[in-house]
């Protein structure tokens, strides 16, 4: 709980730097400033409301903590060379901090993609704005299925809220983690 507090301090230090007091007289915040506030937001009130998504997302908000912590380098001049970036943090086994709806799986990646298209067809206004997740699933024995994911949804309740409403008009769902692979035609 101690790291997210700090994480949490850190993206609200970033927003309140992010401007000075004379900017401040005179022009908006910045993109980045509302961006850094609206993400304290929303790991704020998924810790207070649901702290195992927050459990759940270690590995992200220790590798966000540790840029954020992190004192900036002075400004290069402009000729100069870049230095390397550093390597990316292993995210592979975390958990996404976001929610989706688990819609259907299947065996061929090309029957996934006309799944997609026949649910858009049929629940656009349920469906329209959401991006697509593939995700891998092994099932041992049974084999591997591709499971058709949509997404992002600010939380779990979302992804229930959804789902009821898929399930109403006659699909399968299941709130899910909005992890796996976009899409691509």
């Amino acid at each position: 709980m101690i790291r997210i507090t700090l994480v949490l301090a850190a993206l609200i230090s970033l927003a309140a730097c992010a401007t000075t007091q004379d900017d401040q007289a005179s022009a908006p915040a910045s993109i980045e400033a509302i961006q850094a506030a609206r993400m304290a937001d929303l790991l704020n009130s998924t810790a207070e409301a649901t702290p195992e998504r927050i459990r759940a997302a270690q590995a992200e908000l220790a590798a966000l903590e540790q840029v954020l912590m992190t004192a900036p380098e002075p400004a290069a001049p402009v000729a100069a060379v870049p230095p390397p970036l550093a390597p990316a943090p292993d995210l592979s086994g975390s958990r996404s901090v976001m929610s989706a709806v688990h819609l259907a799986s299947y065996r061929e990646y090309a029957n996934l993609v006309a799944g997609w298209d026949e649910l858009q067809e049929e629940a656009p206004s349920l469906l329209g704005d959401l991006d697509v997740r593939i995700a891998e699933a092994n099932l041992g024995e049974r084999g591997i299925f591709l499971r058709l994911k949509a997404g992002p949804l600010d939380s779990l309740q979302a992804a229930e809220a959804l789902c009821a409403q898929l399930e109403a008009a006659g699909h399968w769902c299941a709130p899910a983690d909005f992890d796996g692979r976009a899409l691509q035609r």
